[in-house]
């Protein structure tokens, strides 16, 4: 074979891969998206719980409990994702956002 009429074709180069970003979280970081995930739970529970009592003709949780769950759930995942999105002393200050909602939901929802 005669390769000398061949030319060389170059091939287009896209963009290189991003590396993936470091890892930011930490051990709190991760404790208050534990507490963020498991506030949602307990909504869910205690809703469920609600719901099923109506339908036995019994009085449930009541809604200041099934209200004040779903708030303190959707209060907890919305300063947990600010923590997940900021560095330094402003995530520090949001997972001991998500530490005081869930201690304040617990506090008042089950053992006062």
């Amino acid at each position: 074979m005669d390769y000398s009429n061949a030319t060389t074709v170059e091939l287009p180069v896209g963009p290189r891969p991003t590396p993936p970003p470091a890892h930011r979280g930490g051990p709190w970081r991760e404790l208050s998206g534990a507490l963020a995930v498991g506030m949602s739970v307990l909504a869910v529970v205690v809703v469920v719980f609600q719901v099923l009592a109506f339908f036995q003709g019994m009085p449930g949780p009541g809604p200041l409990t099934v209200f004040g769950h779903i708030a303190a759930a959707v209060l907890a995942v919305f300063v947990q994702r600010f923590a997940d999105r900021r560095t330094g002393w402003q995530a520090a200050l949001s997972v001991l956002g998500v530490v005081a909602v869930s201690a304040a939901a617990l506090w008042l929802f089950w053992w006062s």
